[in-house]
């Protein structure tokens, strides 16, 4: 069997990553509302927010570091950094936007085996909350 370049893999990731982070705040009908400016929409139509930059791969996976936000806040308002960052340390606890700023200028690496590992386990994560693959 053929490996799949690493680019693909993290391509791949993003994609179940994302998928996952907007299913996670979803309620029954699927639905969300964007953390930063409060709007509803249907998943689908919803963003995987990074606090810290997705460029940055020490945090571009971490759970704590993305929640669901519209368009509209994610690309079109920078991501709307201040008030992301306020909702993650609400969320849990006072300090953590500032953690994962630190976390984020640290250097990461990460493997095929790293990424096909983590591709299976958000898999698992996206069917548990009634997503598809």
């Amino acid at each position: 069997m053929k490996k799949k370049p690493v680019k693909a893999l993290k391509k791949r990731l993003d994609t179940l990553f994302s998928r996952f982070i907007r299913l996670r705040h979803a309620d029954h009908r699927q639905w969300c509302t964007c953390v930063t400016c409060g709007k509803q929409a249907h998943y689908k139509e919803m963003q995987n927010g990074h606090f810290v930059g997705r460029g940055k791969l020490s945090t571009r996976f971490d759970e704590k570091n993305c929640n669901v936000q519209c368009v509209g806040c994610n690309f079109f308002k920078a991501g709307e950094q201040y008030k992301h960052g306020k909702y993650i340390d609400t969320l849990y606890g006072p300090g953590t936007a500032e953690e994962l700023m630190v976390k984020g200028n640290k250097t990461c690496k990460m493997s095929a085996y790293d990424y096909e590992s983590l591709i299976e386990q958000y898999k698992i994560k996206v069917k548990d909350l009634g997503g598809t693959i």
